[in-house]
């Protein structure tokens, strides 16, 4: 019943995000079509992976791949200080964070979110042509 709730009330939630109205209505209308069953399941199982792996920070940097973490200052992406301290202690990890509050920045700032990825595939990139040199 919670999630039936949550699903119903995601049209009038989403009105306080920064969204084009148009883009918002579909958005609102895509998360409606979610089934609240499956929807408490998949948050279920999000929050044992969360319980039984903790932060992502340590094992990003472990990884020792290219890895850019873009979030936003306020909002749904936000890392903790002590995240932060981690991924910025690693030298193959870029942090980013976009001012203001960011709930879905790929629908907020497309354009910018496309910049990103360009300018971090290119960065990649230019490090593998200068480690093959």
């Amino acid at each position: 019943l919670p999630f039936a709730a949550l699903l119903k009330m995601m049209g009038p939630a989403m009105k306080r995000m920064p969204l084009p109205p148009d883009r918002r209505e579909v958005l609102a209308a895509e998360f409606r079509k979610n089934d609240p069953r499956i929807v408490r399941r998949a948050v279920h199982c999000y929050f044992q992976y969360l319980d039984r792996h903790g932060s992502v920070a340590s094992r990003l940097c472990e990884a020792d791949v290219p890895a850019w973490v873009v979030h936003g200052e306020r909002g749904d992406g936000g890392i903790t200080d002590d995240e932060r301290r981690t991924l910025e202690a690693c030298s193959r990890i870029r942090v980013i964070t976009l001012p203001g509050a960011s709930y879905f920045t790929p629908n907020e700032e497309p354009a910018l979110v496309a910049k990103l990825v360009v300018e971090a595939l290119g960065r990649v990139r230019s490090d593998e042509e200068q480690q093959r040199s």
